[in-house]
């Protein structure tokens, strides 16, 4: 049972109190940030809250790994993760806006860099300039391919080409044989609220691709997108992303949105000067990041940056979150906790 005080919001660890009705009047409310819709549904997920705003967490052995910020007024931040990590003391928070890292820092977190999350301002965007050259030749090859690009509802599909298309795909990264999760959430291959999902057919109408998008709300409208699952089958066009993403993005201009995310460049552009940081994290995601065999053989962080810088949109960096003597300990668990390991 949920139980308010007169002074101030009582918090609860029981998920029970944070029904979908709550979470879902929370986000449209509070979902300024990217993967605000992953916080408020992606399965596994745990919650600490109420009906005053709730945080999303993942259990990993004692380790609670918090993700991204609280879906709460911003005022109300501080209170309700001092009771979080009352309640629960080995604790981390991952892809943090720089407002909650300063609450975090305030209440003796070492707080670092983790990476930047790439976003497009959509008025005035445009596809111009050698920058974007990719978006045109995108379009040059749907047509050769006689590809067409519509947004639809998943019932309106075959839900096996669906599953192969993202099944082929997968088969094609470093892990093959389960979806990553916590900081991607998992494509979820059915209907969901306020998710748009945009689709390429060859000319026979056979599934080639898709793309699907995370809303992102501002005082109860959703005012941008958050791309968050982007597949496509090994042998369609390898820029038929860019050209679902040019639809996507004339879209949500025509509707009048504002924002579109990219989502994350895990690790890049560290530089921990503005926080209290662990020197050794630091270290060792700068190291990461540096690797050539890392990537080359396991995850092309630089690449994965430089395909995101290509967009022409804004840089703006996340953060990361530890109790300093629990750093090492929480950061080997992170592989548990994204389903890697």
């Amino acid at each position: 049972m949920c139980v308010r005080a007169l002074d101030r919001p009582r918090y609860d660890l029981l998920t029970g109190c944070v029904t979908e009705k709550v979470r879902l009047r929370a986000l449209r409310e509070y979902g300024n940030f990217a993967l605000a819709y992953s916080a408020t549904f992606q399965p596994g997920l745990d919650y600490f809250g109420g009906e005053e705003g709730f945080l999303a967490y993942k259990q990993v052995g004692s380790t609670a790994f918090v993700l991204s910020n609280p879906l709460a007024p911003i005022g109300g931040c501080e209170d309700l993760i001092r009771s979080f990590v009352s309640e629960r003391s080995d604790v981390c928070f991952w892809q943090a806006s720089r407002p909650v890292a300063k609450i975090l820092e305030k209440i003796g977190f070492c707080v670092n860099e983790m990476g930047t999350e790439t976003r497009i301002e959509l008025d005035g965007y445009d596809f111009d300039g050698p920058r974007k050259r990719n978006f045109r030749r995108a379009l040059n090859r749907a047509d050769c391919c006689s590809y067409t690009i519509a947004e639809r509802s998943v019932t309106s599909l075959d839900r096996e080409e669906l599953q192969t298309v993202s099944e082929r795909w997968r088969q094609t990264r470093g892990v093959k044989n389960r979806e990553m999760t916590f900081l991607t959430r998992p494509a979820i291959l059915d209907d969901e609220v306020d998710v748009r999902k945009f689709f390429t057919f060859d000319h026979k109408g056979s599934l080639q691709a898709f793309a699907f998008f995370d809303p992102i709300y501002e005082g109860g409208e959703v005012v941008g997108y958050l791309c968050s699952a982007k597949r496509r089958l090994p042998e369609a066009d390898t820029l038929v992303g860019y050209a679902i993403l040019h639809r996507a993005i004339r879209t949500f201009q025509d509707e009048g949105k504002v924002i579109l995310s990219l989502g994350l460049s895990p690790l890049c552009g560290i530089e921990d000067k503005e926080f209290s940081s662990n020197r050794l994290v630091s270290f060792g995601f700068r190291a990461i990041y540096r690797s050539r065999l890392l990537n080359k053989l396991i995850y092309p962080l630089q690449g994965f940056a430089l395909h995101k810088g290509a967009f022409c949109g804004s840089a703006e960096q996340t953060y990361c979150a530890f109790k300093r003597e629990l750093a090492l300990s929480q950061l080997v668990k992170m592989p548990r906790a994204c389903n890697l390991a």
